[in-house]
């Protein structure tokens, strides 16, 4: 069960984070476990997450806006990132995703977003055939993210041995 977050702590860890010189992207709070994501221009590193830990752990214990115990998780939201807002979307053009809806899964590249939705090529969806596109309007996404393919991984390991 996921706790909701006071706009008082949701603060502190906005302004704790943005001093360690990241962004927040989201935080979730699943029964005793806060989990921050982070992001940042350069890449995110284990020591970027352990500065932020700290940093967010004295603050968090000083300003005594948890009552009970809890397990602080500092990370970045991963290569398969949760897609929030048209912003993520946005940034999400030309990469993989995958998006539930009410009328069911879809996945495929995103071609454009605009204020109302987006529009994806399909290739693999239980609503629509391969290789057409599909519009779907924010109001009917239920969750989406970033997908990973193996050709994805596999194309960019390749990249990374050559040099």
């Amino acid at each position: 069960m996921t706790k909701k977050i006071l706009p008082a702590l949701l603060e502190v860890i906005r302004q704790t984070v943005t001093a360690c010189g990241v962004d927040l992207y989201d935080l979730e709070f699943k029964g005793k476990v806060l989990q921050v994501f982070i992001t940042a221009p350069a890449k995110v590193t284990v020591d970027t997450c352990a500065k932020v830990s700290q940093a967010l752990s004295l603050e968090l214990d000083m300003q005594n806006l948890i009552p009970t115990r809890y397990f602080l998780e500092v990370s970045s939201p991963g290569l398969e990132r949760k897609l929030r807002n048209a912003d993520d979307f946005q940034a999400s053009i030309g990469q993989t995703v995958a998006v539930k809806t009410r009328n069911g899964k879809f996945v495929g590249k995103t071609i454009s977003v605009n204020d109302n939705g987006i529009i994806l090529l399909n290739i693999t969806g239980s609503c629509a055939k391969p290789g057409s596109e599909q519009f779907i309007s924010f109001k009917d996404i239920n969750s989406a993210r970033i997908t990973v393919t193996n050709q994805e991984l596999f194309d960019e390991s390749k990249k990374l041995h050559k040099d």
